[in-house]
């Protein structure tokens, strides 16, 4: 079963085609990879499926119902590039609690929703710790604790991996393959294939605003070197994990 599908879906901004009839699915539980070249599209693509940009044509359904901008607000979460951009609180737990409380739920289900999040991140004992003083990874992870704590649907991720050191993007990558294995459906774009492909179902490759190339991720990683992504010479796709360095 899907839990995300768009049918041609087309975006223009300032006269140029953005996105030009994209048509994908992700399947419920599936952890996705969206690599290609700057400018290809795929950061208004997530913008798109979040909600936080009306496309200029097609569809975008969750599940088997087409949704529009404000179901995806509700449904679908976007972990930004920036994840300082994302933290608005003096605490760790104020800032993932920041959502649900929002939301307008009692202070049992807020206080459920935070614990569980900052448990699937690690980050049980960083609750009272002001965001300002953690790593580049942590803050990463409690800007995704802070979406998790929405019951999202759908995870997006623009570059999660961006600006980390070698420790804080293992810790990021782990907290992904955890949130895999919860069942979670994982996008994540990004430039660093050779980092984390090796832990994805399905790898895309855009260009020039298409999908070009969607597949299993174990058969098409070799695709990437003809899209000039970088995946170093002789890797097996087994070793395309910062986890396993």
């Amino acid at each position: 079963m899907d839990a995300l599908r768009t049918e041609d879906l087309r975006l223009d901004i300032g006269g140029s085609r953005i996105l030009d009839g994209i048509s994908l699915s992700l399947e419920k539980g599936s952890f996705t990879a969206l690599c290609g070249k700057n400018g290809a599209g795929k950061s208004q693509l997530l913008r798109c499926l979040k909600g936080l940009r009306k496309p200029t044509g097609g569809k975008i359904f969750l599940g088997d119902a087409e949704a529009g901008e404000k179901e995806r607000m509700k449904r679908v979460a976007l972990v930004f590039q920036n994840a300082e951009m994302q933290i608005v609180s003096q605490s760790v737990w104020k800032d993932v609690a920041f959502g649900p409380e929002n939301l307008g739920l009692g202070r049992d289900e807020v206080a459920k929703r935070v614990e569980g999040a900052l448990s699937l991140m690690g980050l049980e004992h960083k609750a009272g710790q002001r965001p300002q003083t953690l790593s580049g990874g942590e803050l990463r992870k409690t800007a995704i604790a802070g979406v998790l704590a929405m019951k999202p649907e759908v995870l997006l991720l623009d570059e999660p991996f961006a600006n980390l050191d070698y420790p804080s993007t293992k810790a990021v990558i782990k907290a992904l393959v955890s949130l895999h294995r919860e069942g979670y459906t994982l996008l994540v774009v990004s430039h660093d294939a050779e980092k984390f492909l090796a832990h994805t179902d399905t790898l895309m490759i855009m260009d020039h605003g298409v999908v070009s190339e969607c597949g299993e991720s174990r058969v098409l990683y070799g695709k990437l070197r003809e899209h000039d992504i970088y995946i170093p010479a002789g890797a097996s796709f087994e070793e395309l994990s910062w986890l396993r360095a």
